[in-house]
């Protein structure tokens, strides 16, 4: 009898361990708060943007969430009323620990079960190497002021070490801990960052476990890696020497203008935005040039990453910056299909063609761009250039 009712149990305590739900619960110490103050617990939503999932208030200096399901681990922030920065944690099947300084929210602490020791010792790391990086970018700035050329590039080189040694120590993560959640997070971080190659993140990623592999943020990062495949492939077939990829876009007008019937003597693609500081700062430069040069064979197609309810802006853009030629936007931003063919990543970005649509050159701006295209066409480089560049 004795056999048979701890075979129950067994199986009883199986049947609980396969039927039982996932839970999560934040319990809190806030120093420096007022009592009464509301703790919002947000998830990040689609587009970066922070969604509430439920809120507490700070009572004798302490907040607590109470337990709730948990479908999958995830990334949180907390967020306190009337106060700046947040506290970053993973939700998992845990009961978390929190201890948050008002005058010091990146200094707080959270304890939990391992995904959290994980992400808060790579959190550490980064806002130590960030510190560092912030000194030497001073540093680099002040050489600069005062003309120490030596200093500069000193500042450079010590960045750009604690930047690989910072992705290396990164990357050595992921290795040692790839059935974690957590280690999505950081790799979703080094290739968006393009600190890891995109096929060497495709390696690491298909070594992990299928159900780290099928939580959304896995499935995001899938996704973000065959993005970057898919710009690097576009951006060597966009390189000097090869064949511009025709495209078609909608007008301001609303009509279809296509690459093929825009075509000049020479033609630049100018990829830009209404919302681009530096894309604005250099139009005049580009009005400029399509001004002097356009009735001896000059064309410009401007391809605008504007957002998707920004079309009066991109316009109105257009108009009080006087770019009277040739303009097209799908208005998808980053997602743009011709910025994508054209493997852009940063704006303003430019192709320069010849009449046969073969890109002859690339991100020429300022004088450089004033003197090729006066180059090409035969005409004398500018006095002030020459003598600027000599």
């Amino acid at each position: 009898m004795k056999i048979k009712f701890l075979a129950i149990i067994v199986l009883a305590t199986m049947v609980v361990a396969c039927n039982g739900e996932s839970n999560y619960s934040i319990q809190g110490k806030a120093e420096g708060f007022d009592d009464d103050t509301s703790v919002y617990l947000n998830k990040i939503a689609e587009g970066n943007t922070l969604q509430v999932v439920d809120t507490a208030k700070i009572s004798n200096g302490a907040f607590t969430f109470e337990s709730r399901p948990l479908e999958e681990e995830d990334i949180a922030l907390l967020t306190f009323e009337n106060t700046r920065g947040n506290v970053v944690l993973v939700l998992e099947d845990e009961n978390i620990n929190i201890k948050a300084y008002k005058d010091s929210l990146n200094k707080s602490t959270v304890r939990g079960g391992e995904s959290n020791k994980i992400f808060s010792s790579y959190i550490s790391t980064m806002v130590a190497q960030n510190t560092e990086l912030n000194k030497l970018q001073m540093e680099g700035m002040e050489a600069m002021r005062s003309g120490n050329q030596e200093k500069m590039e000193e500042a450079r080189n010590e960045i750009d070490a604690i930047r690989k040694a910072g992705a290396t120590h990164s990357l050595e993560t992921v290795e040692n801990n790839k059935n974690s959640f957590v280690s999505v997070l950081i790799l979703t971080d080094l290739v968006g960052q393009q600190l890891v190659e995109p096929d060497k993140a495709q390696e690491i990623f298909d070594s992990m476990p299928k159900e780290i592999q099928e939580t959304s943020r896995g499935q995001n990062l899938n996704k973000l890696i065959a993005s970057i495949k898919e710009q690097q492939n576009a951006a060597k077939q966009a390189e000097v020497g090869n064949q511009a990829p025709d495209f078609t876009g909608p007008t301001p007008q609303g009509e279809e203008l296509a690459l093929s019937d825009a075509m000049g003597k020479y033609t630049i693609i100018d990829f830009w935005a209404s919302w681009c500081k530096p894309c604005r700062a250099e139009n005049p430069n580009v009005v400029k040039v399509y001004n002097k040069y356009h009735d001896k064979g000059l064309n410009i197609v401007s391809v605008s990453l504007d957002r998707p309810d920004a079309r009066d802006r991109w316009l109105k853009a257009i108009e009080n910056d006087n770019m009277t030629w040739y303009h097209v936007s799908n208005l998808e931003e980053w997602q743009d299909p011709i910025a994508r063919a054209y493997g852009v990543r940063a704006i303003p970005a430019t192709f320069l063609l010849d009449e046969n649509g073969t890109i002859i050159d690339k991100d020429l701006r300022g004088e450089d761009l004033e003197n090729k295209i006066a180059e090409l066409l035969g005409e004398e480089i500018p006095q002030d250039n020459a003598t600027a560049s000599s």
